[in-house]
């Protein structure tokens, strides 16, 4: 389920409701903050990225991580894929793809964006997303090479990548190791993991044994793996790296069937129990966190709302919508993220999409 469809964010503000006591300032353990970026249902140019970039790192946060990969598009470079600057077709500075239509970012200008934010202590991470909100891969694959097409009919169903097929996991890794030099050594690579069909069984060894494949893979190119924390099951914690570091922004994943949030809620590591488990987190709240850029949000009254209530009810302790219970202390809890997430519609250009978020960002930094 996509996470704009229950995004009620607004319809609150709208209402007037509030969302429990104020809470005390923060404690200064936590002083890591970002910004994720959903790059991939809208397209953002290297000069778009790298003013927020600046953003970021005037507002005194350390990295930007890009969404760059999901249904609608894969939205970077990919030889294996055959989406390459080669076969594009280039208007200015922005590469297509003869097949889809689609803007993409080339290697290159990965490169230049990760040595902007490098030069800036902004970390730029990027986000390949498997197995779930793969459709764009998928359809890549399918229209590419004739071996591409046999694998996907080998690791594919229902617009996913199976994580019971063999071969799933070195593709992928074939994918993450053409952006793996790219980095600085030390920096994070982004897996993605979220909103997968499979995400309600208790246990997922297979699912355990990707995503350590994947992470120990990145580690022996001298990088460090994020993901979210869609597929953390508590019955499986023992049995994952430790070393991932975990972007939480839903324990439920706000999906709209009631039933299906309950299971999640059974079988899903809260925020506090994955740092319990030795797990180092960033909270990435999705009723507080996320600004989904249409028309609602950016109405006058709207935004005075969020400010008024991000300062009052929100810390980096609350993880859970708004619960103010169980509030996620522990210093493994690095910090937060505030997110820019697509709903899919060409509403605004780039250059509103920033100017529009720019009064979020700015309480968020200052916060």
């Amino acid at each position: 389920m996509h996470r704009w469809h229950h995004w009620l964010l607004m319809g609150l503000l709208v209402t007037g409701l509030g969302w429990g006591p104020s809470l005390p300032a923060q404690a200064a353990s936590h002083q890591t903050k970002g910004l994720i970026l959903d790059a991939a249902r809208k397209y953002y140019s290297v000069a778009s990225l790298k003013r927020l970039i600046t953003t970021v790192h005037r507002g005194g946060g350390t990295f930007l991580q890009l969404h760059l990969t999901d249904d609608s598009r894969f939205g970077v470079e990919n030889a294996r894929l055959g989406q390459t600057v080669a076969a594009a077709r280039k208007r200015g500075d922005v590469y297509y793809n003869r097949r889809t239509g689609l803007a993409f970012l080339s290697k290159r200008q990965l490169r230049s964006l990760v040595v902007y934010g490098h030069q800036r202590k902004v970390e730029v991470i990027l986000e390949i997303d498997t197995p779930g909100h793969t459709r764009a891969l998928i359809k890549l694959m399918k229209t590419s090479s004739a071996a591409n097409r046999q694998l996907a009919a080998t690791i594919t169903h229902q617009n996913e990548l199976t994580l019971h097929a063999k071969q799933t996991l070195p593709f992928v890794k074939s994918l993450l190791g053409e952006y793996t030099g790219l980095l600085y050594r030390g920096q994070h690579l982004a897996i993605g993991g979220d909103e997968y069909s499979a995400s309600t069984q208790a246990t997922q060894p297979t699912t355990v044994s990707y995503t350590n494949g994947l992470n120990r893979y990145l580690r022996g190119k001298g990088l460090k793996t994020t993901m979210w924390n869609d597929g953390l099951m508590k019955a499986d914690l023992r049995r994952i790296d430790h070393n991932i570091r975990v972007v939480y922004w839903s324990y439920d994943g706000e999906t709209g069937n009631s039933q299906t949030a309950k299971a999640h809620r059974q079988i899903r590591a809260t925020l506090p129990e994955l740092n319990r488990a030795g797990f180092q987190t960033l909270n990435a709240n999705f009723w507080y966190l996320y600004v989904i850029p249409r028309p609602a949000t950016f109405k006058a009254a709207n935004v005075r709302y969020w400010q008024n209530d991000l300062k009052r009810h929100w810390t980096p302790t609350v993880w859970d919508k708004t619960s103010h219970q169980n509030l996620a202390t522990s210093k493994r809890n690095l910090g937060s993220a505030i997110s820019i997430w697509g709903d899919g519609k060409k509403t605004y250009s780039q250059q509103q999409v920033l100017a529009k978020t720019k009064p979020f960002l700015d309480t968020y930094f200052k916060q």
